[in-house]
C-alpha cells in the first residue's frame, strides 16, 4: 500500500517531532527532581490532565485489538464496555481523590509509596514493586509490537518488522530520558487528539466506500448475515455470561484505576482538585468517544470483511483499507494508511512513555532507594532515574522482537494481574484497623489467585475478579486477627489525608 520510503518517511518524522520536544522539555526542566521527573509533582492543568490519562489509558488497543474485541465480540461487549463507565467517577472520587489529597502532603513517586507509608513494610513495598515492573514492562512491549505491524501492514511486508520495532524503541529512548513525564503528557495531549480523529476518519471512510454511507444498508446486512454480532455472546461467543461481570470489573478497577501509568496520573498529577473533578466529568465522555469509535469500526468490518478468525481480526483496519477502500481509491487509501500509521504510534507511544516511567520509577525508588537504601546526592539520583527508565526500554525492546500471536493477551494479563492490590487500597485509606501482615499476604497471594486462574482456563472470562476476592477475604480476615498498626503511624498517616482534605475541600 505505502512505499518502503513514504513508510520510513512517516516514521522518521514522527519520531523525530517526539525527540526534539523530549529535548526541549529536558532544557526547560533540567534541573528537576526524581519526584518531578516521574511524577511532575502535583504541577499538570485539568485539560493536559485528562488528555495524557485517555492517551495513557488506551495503548495500541484502540487500533488493533480494539476493532478486532468488537469483530469478535459484537454490541453485547460494547454494551460490557459501556457497563463499567459510570464506576469511573465514583472510584475517582472515593478513591483516587483521596490518593490525591494524601500525595499533596507526603510526595509520593511510584503506585508502592502510598501502600508503604500507610503500612510501613519494605516487604509489601517490594512485592508491589514487582508487580507493578512486572505489568509495565510487557505492556511497553505490546506496543512497540503493534508499532512494528503497523509498519508491516501498511507496507505490505516490504518493511521489516524488527527494524521498525528497534527503531522505535531507540528513538523513544531519546524522548523519555530527556523530557521525563512532563514531556509524556504535553506529547500525549497532541497525541490523543491525532489518535481520537484517526480512529473516526478510518471508520466513516470505511462506512462510504463500503456502503456509500448508507448506515442502515449496513446494519441491515450484518443482521441478516451475522446476527449474532447483536447478540450476546457475539459472533466468536466471546462474551459468555462470566465475561459480562469480569470484563467491566476488570476495566473498572484493574484498567482505569489500578495500572501504575494511569494511577500515577489519577492520583499524582493534578494541579489541584478542580482538575481532579475534571477528570472524573470527562474521562467517561472521552473514552465513549474512542469506543463508539473503535467498536464502529469492528462494525464496518465484519459487515465487509466477514469470516476472519484470531490474530487476523487485530488487522481489520489495514484490511479495510487494503480491501475496501483502495478498489475505489487508491489516493484515499493511502492517505488513510498513513494516518492509521501515524495513530497507532500517537497512541501507542503515549502509553509505552508512561509505563516506561513507571517501570524506571519502581526501579530506582521501590528497589534501589527504599529496598537497598541506596544514599546518592539528587543529582545523581535524577541520572539513575533516567538510565533505568532506558534500560526498561531496551529490555521491552527485546521483548518485542519475539512477539506473542495477540496482542490482546499481553493488555488483558496485566489488567487481570494488579486487581488484587484494589481492596487492600481501599482498606488503607478507609480502615485503621487494616493491618501490614495483611496487606502483605493478600496482594501476594491475590497476584497467585489470578495466575492460577490463568492456568485453569478461567483467565479470558474472569481476569483478576477471583484473585481481587482472594485478596479482600484475606485482607480483611488476617486484620482482623492481627496486631493493630501503631498509632502513632495511623496518626501521621490518616492526619496528612485530614490536612489535605480541610485545606480544599473548605475552597
Amino acid at each position: 500500500m505505502l512505499s518502503v520510503v513514504t513508510t520510513w518517511a512517516l516514521y522518521v518524522i514522527y519520531m523525530g517531532a517526539l525527540v526534539g520536544f523530549g529535548i526541549y522539555m529536558w532544557w526547560r526542566n533540567r534541573n528537576a527532581s526524581a519526584n518531578e521527573y516521574y511524577t511532575a509533582n502535583n504541577q499538570i492543568h485539568w485539560f493536559v490532565l485528562c488528555m495524557t490519562y485517555i492517551a495513557a489509558l488506551m495503548s495500541t488497543w484502540v487500533f488493533f485489538s480494539g476493532p478486532g474485541g468488537y469483530y469478535r465480540g459484537g454490541f453485547g461487549y460494547f454494551m460490557s464496555e459501556l457497563s463499567y463507565m459510570p464506576l469511573f467517577p465514583v472510584l475517582t472520587y472515593f478513591v483516587m481523590n483521596k490518593v490525591w489529597l494524601l500525595n499533596t502532603q507526603r510526595n509520593y513517586t511510584t503506585p508502592a509509596d502510598i501502600y508503604y507509608d500507610r503500612f510501613r513494610s519494605p516487604v509489601l513495598r517490594l512485592i508491589l514493586a514487582l508487580v507493578f515492573f512486572s505489568v509495565s514492562l510487557p505492556y511497553a512491549a505490546a506496543i512497540y509490537i503493534a508499532c512494528g505491524q503497523a509498519a508491516q501492514i501498511a507496507s505490505g511486508g516490504a518493511v521489516s518488522y524488527n527494524a521498525v520495532v528497534i527503531f522505535v524503541g531507540l528513538t523513544a529512548l531519546l524522548f523519555i530520558p530527556f523530557g521525563g513525564v512532563k514531556s509524556v503528557a504535553f506529547a500525549a495531549t497532541v497525541q490523543g487528539w491525532i489518535f481520537m480523529v484517526a480512529l473516526w476518519v478510518i471508520g466513516i471512510a470505511g462506512l462510504k466506500y463500503g456502503y456509500g454511507g448508507n448506515l442502515p444498508a449496513a446494519i441491515s446486512n450484518v443482521w441478516n448475515n451475522v446476527s449474532s454480532w447483536f447478540s450476546y455472546p457475539g459472533p466468536d461467543n466471546w462474551v459468555p455470561y462470566s465475561a459480562r461481570f469480569g470484563y467491566p470489573l476488570a476495566c473498572a478497577i484493574g484498567w482505569t484505576i489500578m495500572l501504575p501509568d494511569v494511577f500515577i496520573r489519577a492520583g499524582y498529577m493534578g494541579k489541584d482538585l478542580g482538575a481532579q473533578r475534571k477528570l472524573m466529568a470527562y474521562q467517561p465522555i472521552l473514552q465513549i468517544i474512542v469506543w463508539s469509535g473503535t467498536m464502529f469500526i469492528g462494525f464496518v468490518a465484519i459487515a465487509l470483511l466477514p469470516g476472519l478468525k484470531g490474530s487476523e481480526t487485530e488487522l481489520v483496519i489495514p484490511l479495510l483499507i487494503e480491501k475496501v477502500i483502495s478498489p475505489h481509491t487508491i489516493g484515499g487509501a493511502a492517505l488513510l494508511m498513513g494516518i492509521f500509521v501515524w495513530g497507532a504510534l500517537a497512541k501507542g507511544l503515549s502509553a509505552a512513555t508512561s509505563h516506561l516511567l513507571v517501570a524506571g520509577s519502581i526501579i530506582s525508588e521501590d528497589i534501589l532507594a527504599n529496598t537497598f537504601k541506596l544514599k546518592v546526592k539528587p543529582s545523581v539520583h535524577t541520572t539513575i532515574a533516567r538510565c533505568s527508565v532506558a534500560l526498561l526500554g531496551l529490555a521491552a525492546l527485546g521483548l518485542a522482537l519475539k512477539p506473542p500471536e495477540l496482542i490482546w493477551t499481553l493488555i488483558m494479563f496485566a489488567i487481570a494481574v494488579v486487581m488484587p492490590m484494589f481492596p487492600v487500597l481501599v482498606g488503607a485509606l478507609y480502615w485503621r484497623r487494616a493491618t501490614a501482615p495483611a496487606a502483605t499476604i493478600a496482594s501476594a497471594v491475590g497476584v497467585i489467585g489470578v495466575l492460577l486462574t490463568y492456568k485453569f482456563g478461567y483467565g479470558d472470562s474472569w481476569y483478576g475478579v477471583f484473585g481481587m476476592l482472594i485478596s479482600l477475604v484475606l485482607f480483611v480476615g488476617i486484620s482482623l486477627v492481627t496486631k493493630p498498626t501503631d498509632e502513632n503511624v495511623l496518626d501521621e498517616f490518616y492526619g496528612a489525608l485530614e490536612t489535605a482534605e480541610s485545606k480544599y475541600y473548605a475552597n
